[in-house]
């Protein structure tokens, strides 16, 4: 089984850069969260119950991509060692 070189270029075809998504996504886990927190204080329960769930559910989220997001930063950094002392 003939295995071809991996590269930067072939690896991965699309990498994510969270930090603007992350950093939206974090404003929107933010106001759910206050807007959970706000119901829950006006009485309306049952509305701060989905507001917080949503809060964490987008955070959740938010967590798995910067999960998936490092493991490729990993990956690429180890081609990049790999690349460089074929270099020297």
């Amino acid at each position: 089984m003939k295995r071809r070189h991996v590269s930067y270029e072939n690896r991965y075809k699309h990498k994510l850069n969270m930090l603007e998504p992350g950093l939206i996504m974090m404003k929107i886990v933010g106001a759910l969260f206050l807007a959970g927190v706000l119901f829950w204080a006006a009485g309306w329960q049952r509305l701060a119950v989905v507001m917080l769930f949503l809060a964490g559910a987008v955070f959740a989220a938010l967590l798995l991509l910067l999960a998936v997001e490092a493991h490729q930063d990993k990956v690429l950094n180890h081609i990049a060692m790999e690349e460089n002392d074929g270099l020297e």
